[in-house]
């Protein structure tokens, strides 16, 4: 037994919006946390991406992990949060952000009834979740292909808010432009200009958590050419307008 691998500071919360929620200012976890739709479904904007979870999807949210989240609801979104700490910092970091659909919500919703009134049979519930979802997620791969590009992606998102050319991302990792946009595809699931692009909108929706910024100056500081262009790829990413996302942050 490893007792680097026991938790504490082991927390639950079951949250309920209506129709929309943004949660605001991007988060950095200090801390790996476990989310759980019941209700509606969410977008991520994590690494360049866009990811769905939708209602019965775990979602676990590994320590260090960076990102921005829009939540839907039907009229409702409900989730349950928990939040903890493992003994050992470096205790299964090997398994990085992810998804994992469908899940069975059993466990989950006997650990929340325990929760207040017996907290050592939640915290049970809660050893045998872990103990079915990290033999389930995938673990972090070391990818050769990524290696090739990290400079690439280093550069888009410290200058995000810049024209950058695929030609010039292709220089910097020595590598052709055809070439370098497979690789990056290949090693990202998504184009150069779909990175940057979930990337800006991430940045858009902190700077809309402020509150004293117009959406004019969120676009022009995000890098984007016009507000209308702004506005076209921030609802085609997040489904709603600036002006909607601000009112529900």
């Amino acid at each position: 037994m490893n007792i680097e691998n026991f938790i504490k500071n082991l927390s639950m919360t079951l949250y309920k919006k209506i129709n929309l929620y943004s949660a605001g200012p991007e988060i950095v976890f200090n801390k790996p946390c476990i989310g759980y739709i019941k209700k509606g479904y969410a977008k991520f904007f994590y690494k360049g991406k866009t990811s769905f979870a939708y209602e019965g999807d775990l979602i676990y949210i590994a320590l260090g992990t960076k990102y921005q989240s829009v939540w839907f609801g039907d009229p409702d979104v409900e989730w349950y949060s928990i939040s903890f700490d493992f003994t050992s910092k470096n205790a299964f970091s090997e398994y990085p952000f992810q998804i994992l659909r469908n899940y069975p919500s059993e466990t989950l919703d006997k650990m929340f009834e325990a929760y207040e009134k017996e907290p050592l049979l939640s915290i049970s519930y809660f050893y045998m979740l872990l103990n079915d979802i990290f033999q389930k997620m995938k673990k972090i791969k070391k990818n050769p292909v990524q290696s090739k590009i990290e400079k690439a992606i280093e550069h888009i998102e410290n200058n995000y808010a810049d024209q950058i050319s695929i030609e010039y991302l292709a220089s910097i990792c020595y590598m052709s432009e055809s070439s370098f946009f497979k690789a990056f595809k290949r090693a990202t699931g998504v184009t150069p200009i779909a990175y940057k692009h979930n990337i800006m909108i991430q940045t858009a929706i902190e700077m809309l958590s402020g509150g004293n910024i117009s959406i004019e100056e969120v676009s022009t500081l995000c890098g984007f050419s016009s507000s209308n262009y702004f506005r076209r790829i921030f609802i085609r990413l997040t489904g709603k307008t600036p002006k909607e996302i601000r009112k529900n942050i």
